[in-house]
């Protein structure tokens, strides 16, 4: 390092300092963050949970529109989730839609088609697979 070099480095304004000094701390403190956070949250197994939130007349069908909740740290991929509705003296109709991606502490909203009307009869709703992704 020649005398220049020095002399260009003592005459940097105490601004240039801080912000260096700054910037510095708020990337190391983002870096032990997402490490002690990595630690401290396994991945873990998802834990899915669905709910219906509205059921719509759609023409000739009935439309039962959903929420599928993932409480747990995993994201899940292709999670399936069926819909059985049973009627009085007709029998069960089934119905299922998959959710290309649900993250880790997140929902996803889709919907299921009958053609039997909901309200009228037993609807179960629950998730039957998914992937890791």
């Amino acid at each position: 390092m020649g005398a220049q070099d020095q002399q260009r480095i003592a005459q940097r304004p105490a601004v240039e300092w801080i912000a260096g000094g700054i910037g510095l701390l708020i990337t190391l403190g983002l870096i032990g963050f997402i490490g002690w956070q990595a630690l401290q949250d396994p991945p873990g197994t998802p834990q899915i949970e669905t709910r219906v939130l509205r059921i719509a007349p759609q023409g000739d069908s009935h439309l039962v529109e959903i929420t599928a909740f993932n409480r747990g740290n995993s994201t899940v991929a292709g999670l399936v989730v069926e819909g059985t509705l049973t009627l009085p003296g007709r029998p069960s109709e089934k119905s299922s839609t998959t959710f290309d991606y649900v993250p880790g502490h997140s929902q996803r909203r889709g919907g299921l088609f009958f053609t039997g009307n909901p309200r009228e009869g037993d609807l179960e709703i629950h998730a039957k697979g998914y992937q890791r992704p």
